[in-house]
């Protein structure tokens, strides 16, 4: 008797060491998994977007012990109650229309049914010739998105005698390192050492920035401001102008090099916009050998360039050297795509390519094509850019223009609730669909009120803490930009707002 046939096994279970499957049995995991989908979703508008759980609660819900027989297919037929059981208690439920917290997370019909495309192909697009059509919708997807954002013709693939051009990374915080990995081989092609090189981004900027200059090597930790200069910013948390200028003229007195400038349209903590087209032709008129690169890390609020009402919110991204967008934050493509542009794709490309003998072919010897494993760290990619083109098909632009819209006239409700009410105070202008905004009287009493807004669990809000008119404070944020939220939805935001402020104001 062979090896394989002396072995007890489920019937239904796969064949020993084998991962293929068959159309039927696709068909019928999919139908389990379809079924408990359409469960979750229709579940949303009615369970608190919080998780439910505390710290270890679903690790001790698991098997310490990895499985010594496979389920095979008869694990299907037990998922839906396993997620319902063990998964979701312990997720916050960020496509709840109740969820009013960080920035959305996006999520739609072909955004979801493109993940799944994408992975029922299954290819590595890291070189043109691993997958021609990987690499190519993509090139095609990234002009398409530089239309539809007014981006300049210097971003696109398709523009005549461009050097730009543009993929999808994960994240901004890809987007940032690679932009920094790009401005140090443009310095140190130039002859300078490496040693002196420093990066310039706001108080208010992403965390990204300063992580980038750690991976990069420029900070040895977080609080690390040997080569990060973090500049002040002015009341309306926008980065200063001059004390950019003056912090970089500091440096070349000193004789250190300016490497990157990152400035960011729409900060994480109360959406604010540095001054881009200041800083952009105050860089542009430096000598070519001082001037640093020009990073513009537009996330979140970049979106809204779809609208043509909304295109300020990239004004003087003609100055930029890099720029990123994040259409899973808040245009309908589910997480993770992050838009990431370049006006020179050499200094990008020379500071991450390596070609082992391994990955050599006729086309990338010969400069033919686009390798977009040379765009990031990671060799191997899938295919991100099929949902995002789905998206942009199934939508179209006016479909998308209608989306932020929508969201932006649903944060004005919230604004104009805001200030109608005399124990809250905006603390910051609306920017664009976040508003921001305090308990009027002592700090804590801000902290105390979303507390309790999320211990009752109908609506997710989240906190940070800025300057407000100079003073550090508590600040609520409601974040709106779920695909299915509605203006019922802004009435128990606003409802629940108004019972824990009771509560809180006596």
């Amino acid at each position: 008797m062979s090896e394989e046939q002396s072995i007890p096994r489920p019937a239904d279970a796969a064949p020993a060491n084998h991962g293929g499957y068959s159309p039927e049995q696709f068909s019928e995991a999919l139908g389990h998994i379809e079924r408990w989908a359409r469960t979750y979703l229709e579940s949303l508008p009615d369970r608190p977007a919080g998780a439910q759980r505390g710290p270890g609660e679903t690790l001790a819900s698991l098997d310490p012990h990895p499985p010594a027989q496979g389920e095979g297919m008869a694990m299907w037929g037990r998922v839906g109650d396993e997620m319902r059981s063990t998964i979701e208690p312990g997720l916050m439920h960020w496509q709840s229309p109740a969820f009013f917290a960080y920035f959305p997370c996006s999520s739609s019909l072909p955004g979801v049914m493109g993940e799944l495309a994408s992975a029922v192909l299954n290819v590595n697009g890291m070189l043109w010739s691993t997958s021609p059509s990987a690499t190519e919708l993509e090139m095609r997807v990234l002009d398409w998105c530089a239309e539809l954002f007014g981006l300049p013709e210097a971003f696109r693939f398709d523009a005549a005698g461009s050097s730009g051009g543009g993929c999808i990374q994960g994240t901004a915080s890809e987007g940032a390192l690679a932009s920094l990995c790009a401005a140090r081989k443009r310095k140190v092609d130039a002859g300078r050492e490496r040693s002196g090189m420093c990066v310039y981004t706001s108080t208010q900027a992403h965390s990204s920035i300063i992580k980038a200059a750690m991976v990069a090597g420029l900070a040895d930790g977080p609080d690390d401001r040997s080569r990060v200069r973090l500049i002040e910013t002015d009341g309306g948390l926008a980065m200063s102008t001059h004390a950019l200028r003056e912090a970089i003229e500091r440096d070349l007195d000193a004789g250190l090099t300016p490497c990157m400038v990152s400035t960011t349209q729409g900060t994480t903590s109360t959406g604010a916009f540095d001054p881009l087209p200041e800083i952009g032709e105050m860089l542009s008129m430096m000598p070519s050998s001082k001037r640093p690169w020009l990073h513009v890390d537009a996330a979140w609020a970049g979106v809204a360039a779809v609208c043509r009402q909304f295109r300020g919110v990239l004004a003087g991204v003609e100055h930029a050297d890099s720029l990123c967008i994040n259409p899973h934050k808040w245009l309908m493509t589910n997480f993770d795509c992050d838009l990431f542009w370049v006006k020179d794709r050499a200094s990008l490309t020379g500071a991450m390519s390596i070609t082992p003998d391994y990955l050599r072919n006729p086309q990338s010897d010969a400069g033919e094509v686009v390798d977009y494993r040379d765009w990031h760290v990671p060799l191997g990619r899938r295919m991100r850019a099929l949902k995002l083109w789905w998206v942009l098909r199934y939508f179209g632009a006016d479909g998308l223009r209608a989306h932020i819209e929508h969201h932006v006239r649903l944060a004005e409700q919230v604004e104009a609730c805001i200030r109608e009410e005399p124990r809250l105070r905006l603390a910051h202008e609306r920017s664009l669909s976040l508003v921001c905004f305090a308990v009027v009287g002592e700090d804590e009493r801000t902290k105390d009120l979303i507390d309790r807004i999320n211990a009752r669990g109908r609506v997710l809000l989240t906190r940070t803490r800025v300057p407000v008119e100079g003073v550090s404070r508590w600040v609520a944020r409601v974040a709106i930009g779920a695909s299915s939220v509605e203006a019922k939805h802004i009435e128990i935001l606003i409802e629940e707002l108004r019972s824990a402020l009771d509560e809180v104001v006596q």
